[in-house]
Formats: structure tokens, C-alpha cells, sequence
């Protein structure tokens, strides 16, 4: 989608923003409202912009403000009609922009009391898809994957990482030790309460179908992993998060997760162990695709450091 940029700079850095903007061909409109911000003081610009230009107008902005104070609020542009210019809005680009896919992974992947009982739900679901029939199993563990908001945190590691941004690092690891520690304790607590009121036993996990296939690692788990952490690294970068659904499915990340709940539960340390295996090569796999992925972003495409 193409971008409206609105922002509040200071009046003596506004001539020379103006006159690189105006340069840029990416920049469809552009308008200066002088003295208007109150907070900062200072002008505030207008500019709609290609998709593909917003880096190098954000970067230009940081560069022309560096040391002063300013403020920049991005969103997207539903359409956007230029006569001389409409094949290149045609063919604009698909890129998230950083400052963007950090803001969507701070509100959906931070540690908050609706965060945590999202979780707990998730476990909740996918603990009664393990006692299931096939039916109710597969809805059980769809429903739980995408009610439980575990890649948002998990997808903040390797963005953190890659752009050296500690706070966004360490916010990452709090809400995934959290979150998933919660899902185990829901998925724990679920199925002691379904063992005490006579609704479930030993037996109906241990001989799931489902359990079974999910305790040995094969190749096509580590294929199947890979091709979803890549798909779901890919759409956070390119702003497709209203898809994000599918490859939250494909990853076995929270059925596994309550499933290490319920082997807990039922002090089976075998299958603990190959429960935790399985968790981990999705958690490594995401976070070890997700730096891959956006340091070749950072240095082909977007090639700044965001203005936080």
C-alpha cells in the first residue's frame, strides 16, 4: 500500500526537507502547514508517497532533524491517483517499513493481561483437540493457533536481533517465556480437570493419533517448519499480517506447547522430551529464518536504521 506521512519538524529544518522532497519522484504530494504543530513546535508536512520511496523519505527526515525534536506518524493510503504519475503508483512495491512492523509486533507481542488470556485460551482449546475425534482434534488445534497470539513475540526476537534493538528484544523473550508458560500451565491445569470429572484419561492422549505423529521429528516437520516461519517472516515484512493465519496453523508450536502441559501432567518425561523438541525447532526455525530475512531486507532493501 502507498503511505501518508505526517510530520512535525522543526521550522528550521522544513526549506531543506521541502526541497529534498520535492526532488523525490517517489513522492506524489506534498504540503507544508508552517507554525501548525504545537507539540513539537514547529511545521507540519503532508506527503503522500510510493511505498517504495518511504525508507528514503524517512531517512532523509532523520537526517535533516538529527538532534531535534520531531514526531512522524505513518498510515496507509487506500488509493492513490496522480494523472502523470499513475503507471509507478500502479506498480508500487509490497514492503512493510520498520518503524511499522515494530509497532504491530508491540501492540500484538507485549506482555499484557489480554495477551496472557489469550494464551491461556489457546491451551485450553488445544489440550480437548488432543482427546478429540479427528474432526474435532483438527478444528481444535486451528482454533487454538490462531486464537493464541504466540508468533508476535516470538517474530520481535529475531527483529530485535537483527536491527540491534534491545528493548524490542528483550520485550520479545519476556512475553514468549510468559505466554507459552502460560499455555503450558493452561493446557496442564485443562487436563487434570478433565481427568478428575471423568471426561478424559491417561490413555486418550497417549494414544492420539495426533500425539503420535507429533513425537518423533521427521524431515518433513523440519520442511514444513521452515516453509511456515519463512511465510510468516515474509508477511510481517510485507505488511500481509491480515494472512497471517495460514502459516500459524502449519506451525505445530502450540499444539506442541499444550502438549508438553499434559505430559507434565501425567509425568511422562519421554514424551516431555519430544514434545519440547518439536516446540523448539519451530521457536529456533522462526527465529533463525526471521534474522536471516530481515538483515537480507536491511541491506537490499530498506538499508536504514529505524528513527526510534
Amino acid at each position: 500500500m502507498h503511505r501518508t506521512i505526517e510530520a512535525s519538524i522543526p521550522s528550521t529544518a522544513t526549506p531543506a526537507v521541502t526541497k529534498a522532497l520535492l526532488n523525490d519522484q517517489n513522492v506524489i504530494h506534498l504540503s507544508v502547514h508552517e507554525n501548525s504543530s504545537l507539540k513539537p513546535a514547529g511545521d507540519t508536512l503532508v506527503i503522500h508517497v510510493l511505498n517504495r520511496g518511504t525508507d528514503d523519505v524517512l531517512k532523509m527526515i532523520g537526517e535533516h532533524t538529527e538532534g531535534l525534536e520531531f514526531s512522524i506518524a505513518t498510515a496507509e493510503v487506500a488509493s492513490l491517483t496522480h494523472h502523470s504519475k499513475q503507471k509507478e503508483i500502479n506498480h508500487d512495491v509490497d514492503e512493510a517499513i520498520w518503524e511499522e512492523m515494530e509497532t504491530g509486533l508491540r501492540h500484538n507481542g507485549r506482555m499484557t493481561t489480554n495477551y496472557l488470556i489469550l494464551m491461556f485460551i489457546g491451551g485450553v482449546i488445544a489440550s480437548v483437540g488432543f482427546i478429540s475425534e479427528i474432526h474435532d482434534l483438527i478444528i481444535a488445534f486451528v482454533a487454538a493457533s490462531i486464537i493464541a497470539p504466540g508468533m508476535e513475540p516470538l517474530a520481535k526476537i529475531p527483529l530485535g536481533i537483527a536491527l540491534k534493538k534491545t528493548d524490542v528484544l528483550l520485550t520479545g523473550l519476556k512475553a514468549t517465556f510468559f505466554g507459552y508458560f502460560t499455555l503450558i500451565a493452561a493446557s496442564f491445569l485443562t487436563f487434570m480437570v478433565l481427568v478428575n470429572f471423568g471426561l478424559a484419561k491417561e490413555a486418550d492422549f497417549t494414544h492420539n493419533e495426533a500425539t503420535a505423529g507429533m513425537l518423533h521429528l521427521r524431515l518433513k516437520d523440519i520442511l514444513l517448519s521452515l516453509a511456515a516461519a519463512t511465510a510468516s517472516i515474509i508477511m510481517y515484512l510485507s505488511y500481509r499480517t491480515n494472512v497471517i493465519a495460514g502459516p500459524l496453523i502449519a506451525l505445530i508450536i502450540v499444539p506442541a506447547a499444550a502438549a508438553m502441559g499434559i505430559s507434565l501432567y501425567i509425568q511422562n518425561w519421554d514424551f516431555l522430551a519430544n514434545f519440547s523438541k518439536r516446540f523448539m525447532l519451530d521457536v529456533l526455525t522462526i527465529v533463525i529464518v526471521g534474522i536471516i530475512c530481515i538483515v537480507l531486507k536491511q541491506k537490499f532493501v530498506h538499508q536504514r536504521e529505524p528513527l526510534r
